[in-house]
Order: C-alpha cells, then sequence, then structure tokens
C-alpha cells in the first residue's frame, strides 16, 4: 500500500479531501488524486508527488505494480515540471563563486523530482529482476520502459543541471554507471566492452540504452572540459550519432597509454581525462571516441542556449 501524508505545515492542500489517498493498488483512485492535484498548483503538487514516490519506493508491492503506478504518475510529473519556475538568472562572472563565470544554485524541486522518478524506476527495474525468472512479453515490455525511461530522464536531469548552472543531485551518475553494468551482466552472452555496434543491445521498441549512456557521457564530458560547447545546436544534433560510434574498452588492455578518458563506476561524476600514462587498471572503462568529437572538445564554443531544454519536448515517448 502506498499512502501519501501531507506535510505537518498548514497549507492550502492539507484542507482538501486528496491530500490523503491511499493507494492501494487501484489505479483509479490513483488517477482521481491526481485530478486532485491540478486544482493546487504546481508549487504545491511537486512536494505532494516527491511525497508519493518517496512512500513508493518504501512500498512492500510487486514491481509490476509500481511499474503501473510509475507510468501514471509520468505525465503528472512532467506537467508539474514545465510549470515550475526555473532557477534565477544566472550571476555576472564578477560574482561567481567557483570560477565558473555563473553563481551556482542549488539543487531545485524540478531536480528532486526527477531523481526521486529515477530512484523508483531503477528499484522497481531490478525488483522486476528478482521476482520473475523468465520475463512474460507484457513484463519485458514493461522492463524495456523502465529502462528507457530512466535514461530518458537521466537525460533532462544532467541536461538541467548544466544549463542552469545547479549541482547534479547526488548519486545520479553513479546509478548510471551501475545501471549500464548491471544491464550489460543480464544479457545472455554479456561482453567484456560496450562496443561500437549498438544493435544487439536495442530491445522490441528499438531503444538503444547503450547508444543513450554513451551519448549522456559523451555530453558530460564536454560540459566538464568545455561547457560552451554543450549549448550548441550543432554539437547536440550530432551527439547520437558520435555515441553509436564510441565504445567502451575494458582498462586492463589500456594499460600505459597515455591521455585516456576514464570511466569509473564507483565515482558520482561523469567522464574524466586523464593526462598521464594509466598505470594501473579500475572499475570501469575507458572510453573511446570519434576524432571529430574530440577535436570539438579543443575548440571554444558558443554562448548561453536555453533552447536546448525546450518546454515543448516535455512530454516523452511512452
Amino acid at each position: 500500500m502506498l499512502t501519501f501524508e501531507a506535510p505537518s505545515r498548514p497549507s492550502p492542500l492539507t484542507i482538501r479531501e486528496f491530500t490523503r489517498p491511499r493507494f492501494d493498488g487501484n489505479l483509479e483512485r490513483l488517477r482521481d488524486w491526481i485530478a486532485g492535484l491540478r486544482t493546487a498548483g504546481v508549487r504545491q503538487s511537486a512536494p505532494a508527488l516527491i511525497m508519493a514516490l518517496d512512500n513508493l519506493r518504501k512500498s512492500d508491492i510487486p514491481a509490476s505494480r509500481k511499474l503501473s503506478i510509475l507510468s501514471v504518475l509520468k505525465e503528472p510529473i512532467l506537467k508539474t515540471c514545465a510549470g515550475l519556475p526555473k532557477p534565477t538568472t544566472l550571476a555576472r562572472p564578477d560574482t561567481a563563486d567557483d570560477g565558473s563565470g555563473y553563481r551556482r544554485q542549488g539543487v531545485t524541486l524540478e531536480q528532486r523530482l526527477y531523481r526521486a522518478l529515477l530512484v523508483n524506476l531503477n528499484q522497481a527495474l531490478r525488483q522486476l529482476d528478482q521476482e520473475n525468472f523468465v520475463l512474460s512479453k507484457r513484463l519485458q515490455q514493461k522492463r524495456e520502459w523502465a529502462i528507457r525511461n530512466i535514461f530518458r530522464f537521466a537525460n533532462r536531469l544532467i541536461r538541467y543541471a548544466t544549463l542552469w548552472q545547479t549541482p547534479i543531485p547526488e548519486g545520479t551518475w553513479r546509478d548510471l554507471h551501475e545501471l549500464t553494468l548491471y544491464l550489460a551482466a543480464r544479457r545472455p552472452n554479456p561482453l567484456g566492452v560496450l562496443s561500437r555496434v549498438s544493435g544487439p543491445t536495442a530491445g522490441t521498441s528499438g531503444f538503444d540504452h547503450e547508444r543513450d549512456y554513451k551519448a549522456l557521457l559523451l555530453f558530460g564530458l564536454a560540459a566538464r572540459m568545455n561547457e560552451p560547447l554543450v549549448r550548441k545546436a550543432d554539437f547536440l544534433s550530432v551527439l547520437d550519432g558520435w555515441a553509436s560510434q564510441t565504445s567502451l574498452e575494458d582498462p586492463h588492455q589500456m594499460l600505459g597509454r597515455i591521455g585516456l578518458i576514464l570511466v569509473e563506476i564507483a565515482e558520482d561524476s561523469p567522464p574524466r581525462r586523464r593526462h598521464g600514462s594509466l598505470d594501473q587498471a579500475f572499475h570501469g572503462w575507458v572510453l573511446l571516441a570519434p576524432t571529430p568529437y574530440l577535436n570539438q572538445l579543443e575548440h571554444q564554443g558558443g554562448g548561453f542556449n536555453p533552447a536546448m531544454f525546450r518546454t515543448d519536448e516535455l512530454m516523452l515517448t511512452a
């Protein structure tokens, strides 16, 4: 059973009948609760959805039911996030406190909502695998839906942090690294590396989580090394193509080489370049990116481009 309790501080939301719904597996009750939230406004519905997701994470219900609930919650989460105010105007360079040229904001309510959804999707995915030795077609579709949305919402979360100069919520990058390793280990014929050929990892829907993971790695590395670059539309438009040409290699095969790009699974961070030689292996991969991408990293990028996070792209494909 999923229980939502209203916050202790009085608010207009707490005096309404829908502030204490009991989610007992009845999706119609859940939809009724969501309908009630629409009248509360995004500043009330966002905390309510976060608390509901937190209770769902703690609930003892089958993974299939959790995924059904998350599927229903997805649209109101996206609509709520679309209506939330963005961070305040970025500071002038002379007022920056971290050397980036901008004043850093804190984690926003929108980011907390995305992160709560990601944690639930990740948990439900692994629970589904534990509960079912063999998946039916319906459960396999639910599993692919969960994987697809984990990477798509992670993409939104990482790009949001870069655009609005906010921290990425703790655990986001580490969860992506660990999930990719987990999914690779569960393939019928797991490989030691994630190759440039993305087709074999695509599910029945055609979605390829390895390509999306590599695209996020390329984005994160560019944001780390040449942050203005990731605000350019022409760079973003070819990112998926570069991801398809990228491989993640076994570090044991790269010992002694210099200037490698490391993806460290235990680190809660995007890839980093090691300027010296790789003198010992580590838990992760060496990222081999195409030459045109690497050349772009050496050039200075353009200016601020809010179009990289347009609100008309909020409704992700189910």
